[in-house]
Formats: C-alpha cells, structure tokens, sequence
C-alpha cells in the first residue's frame, strides 16, 4: 500500500475478491497461485468551482484510486500476469459541512477503491479491461 488511506486498501482487496469469487477462482489453502494487488495512488481533483463568502469553494470533487495486480506462480518467480496501472473514479457532490463533506469522501474513496480492485481481478483473470475510465 502506497497510500495513507488504509480503507482504499480494504475496499480494493474486498473488490478483488468478490470478483474472485464470482469468477471461482478465490482458493483458500492454496500458497500459489497469488494475487498481489497495490494501491499506488489516490487522485483528487475538483468538478466545479464557485465563490462562497468571497472565497473559492469546490462543488464537487472526483476521488480515483489506481491500483496495479500482479499474479505470482511460485515462490521467487517472476509474476505470470501483470494488469498495469488501472485507474477508476467516483464523483461526489461537496457540502458546506465538514462533516458531511468528510463522510461522502469516505464513500467515494471507498467506491473508487472497491471498483478499482474488481477491475484488477478481472484483469488478472484475462478478463478485457480498460486501464481508465472517463471520470
């Protein structure tokens, strides 16, 4: 994990793994095959400006986490399947409330992550997927 967002990593690996299990292919004992998922970013960025109290203020934000899945065959052995860097984004609507505002970025990051790292798997699967997505 690369980034300080320690629940972009949760969200990523529980999306990776419903996406495994879906597929059938989350094993429980076995060592190897492995799938080892980084979270290497986490973009912000705004939607929108406007001026509240003479001040700029955003409207809303863009929260994307990129995240890259490697699959390792066996021990000390170069990875079998590498995704690249596969980014997804999730709008949210900002609020004067910092509160508020706080939560429904924790969701989006959430989102993000739990979206990005279902793209992982599936990649890692050999599943086509886009390396981004329009945000």
């Amino acid at each position: 994990m690369l980034v300080p967002e320690a629940i972009a990593m949760q969200a990523a690996l529980s999306g990776a793994r419903g996406e495994l299990t879906a597929a059938g292919q989350l094993g429980r004992d076995s060592e190897f095959p492995r799938l080892v998922l980084d979270v290497l970013r986490v973009d912000e960025g705004s939607r929108g400006i406007h001026v509240q109290r003479g001040q700029p203020v955003a409207g809303g934000m863009s929260v994307a986490v990129v995240v890259r899945a490697r699959v390792y065959g066996a021990a000390n052995q170069e990875p079998v399947v590498d995704s690249g860097d596969l980014r997804r984004a999730v709008q949210l609507s900002g609020d004067a409330d910092p509160r508020v505002d706080s939560a429904a970025y924790d969701d989006a990051l959430r989102g993000a992550a739990e979206r990005a790292g279902r793209a992982a798997a599936r990649a890692a699967i050999g599943l086509p997927e886009p390396a981004d997505e329009l945000p």
